[in-house]
């Protein structure tokens, strides 16, 4: 299996694995519930143990859902995925946000939880092309009302069939035969002309526009990281490493925090695939904290406490779902897992938001320790997912890397 999909694979599985706990804060229960074995936990039996109080506020969302199906985290990373695939591996603004859009929004398949900021892009983005086409629309060139109402249709339905293999001006040739389709039989030079014009001047104005982030500003949670591992995978070796991965984390996370852990765990799984070696993974981690007094912090007292159960750090760092608690207990974790099994099953157990931590955990973990091997991600478990199918389809179209 090449690195692309044993990095996607290993974080699928393990963000399977955690949905029947997912968001439990009550670790004595996922114990006594779950015992040694917590993965794949059927929801619908998990479901009546979610109880809220002042200090555990678990909350069960997954209703629905059976053992091997994604969280909204999997779902995530199984957007971008499809992204790449329809783009043979380049990673696509527009493309990505389309597959969010045409997934996550209205007359989308996903049936389930919608997290922040899931909720604040599918927003952002109707609202920056609500305002795009307003401004576009406040164009003056002599046309009516009416004449610029049909043309704005045309324009909306001409972006749809829009070839990113050819050029701008190709595009906008392609624009003007369907605008001179819907010219009055008399055909006017002029007004052809105008409505020519305002239509290319719409075509920019929305064009431009796509250009700005819709992620949310405020968030610096675990969304963030969930469509790293492919972006990693194939970007690694690539001068434009960083601006690749900011770009993913900002079409949701448009937060400058979000960027700088995001960073971080790009580096620690690109550690883990160049040099499958632990220690090359926490060096990773400590240089590119480099000026980053929070992080670094973070990281050291990770290190303080390596001797001590995971579930035990976890409550020290907090185990809901920001990246500055999840940091520290993913190296924690990465650093003390005897095998990929092993990390799973120490993320689960300690609660909370256990599948936004499982994204770069499992892919960490199966670049470490691979995908089929004895301490690597098990076979069986990849075969539990329920759009096992669907992924392998999809990998197939990406580049073999």
């Amino acid at each position: 299996m090449n690195t692309l999909a044993t990095v996607c694979y290993g974080a699928l599985v393990a963000d399977a694995a955690a949905m029947g706990f997912h968001w439990m804060y009550d670790q004595e229960k996922i114990r006594r519930l779950g015992g040694d074995a917590p993965e794949f936990y059927d929801p619908s039996a998990s479901a009546p143990a979610y109880t809220r109080s002042a200090e555990l506020e678990s909350t069960f969302v997954h209703h629905g859902k059976k053992p091997g199906d994604l969280t909204q985290y999997g779902e995530q990373l199984m957007v971008i995925i499809k992204a790449l695939a329809t783009t043979g591996g380049r990673l696509d603004q527009a493309e990505y946000e389309k597959e969010f859009k045409a997934f996550f929004g209205p007359g989308g398949p996903w049936v389930g939880y919608i997290d922040r900021p899931t909720g604040r892009v599918l927003f952002n983005l109707e609202k920056r092309n609500r305002d795009a086409y307003a401004e576009a629309r406040s164009f003056d060139n002599g046309l009516t009302e009416s004449e610029k109402d049909v043309l704005d249709d045309e324009v909306r339905v001409c972006f749809k069939f829009y070839d990113d293999t050819k050029s701008v001006e190709e595009n906008l040739k392609v624009l003007d035969g369907w605008v001179l389709r819907k010219s009055d039989y008399r055909r006017d030079p002029e007004k052809d002309r105008q409505k020519i014009e305002y239509c290319r001047n719409m075509f920019h104005t929305v064009r431009n526009a796509e250009k700005a982030f819709c992620g949310d500003i405020g968030d610096d949670q675990f969304p963030a990281i969930a469509k790293l591992p492919p972006v990693v995978a194939l970007y690694r070796d690539a001068p434009d490493f960083d601006a690749q991965v900011e770009v993913a984390v900002r079409v949701t996370n448009h937060n400058d925090k979000a960027v700088a852990y995001a960073l971080v765990y790009a580096d620690m799984l690109r550690a883990a695939i160049a040099r499958r070696d632990k220690q090359a993974v926490l060096a990773a981690a400590r240089a590119r904290a480099q000026g980053n007094a929070e992080i670094t912090d973070l990281i050291e007292a990770a290190l303080a406490r390596l001797d001590r159960p995971n579930t035990e750090v976890g409550k020290f760092f907090g185990p809901s779902c920001h990246l500055p608690y999840g940091l520290p207990q993913t190296l924690h974790r990465i650093l003390n897992a005897e095998s990929y099994v092993h990390g799973v099953r120490m993320n689960i157990a300690v609660g909370g938001d256990n599948a936004g931590r499982s994204i770069m955990d499992g892919a960490i973990l199966a670049a470490l320790f691979g995908v089929g091997t004895e301490n690597g991600v098990p076979a069986d478990w990849i075969a539990r997912l329920s759009k096992r199918a669907e992924i392998e389809a999809l990998l197939a179209r990406l580049p073999d890397v």
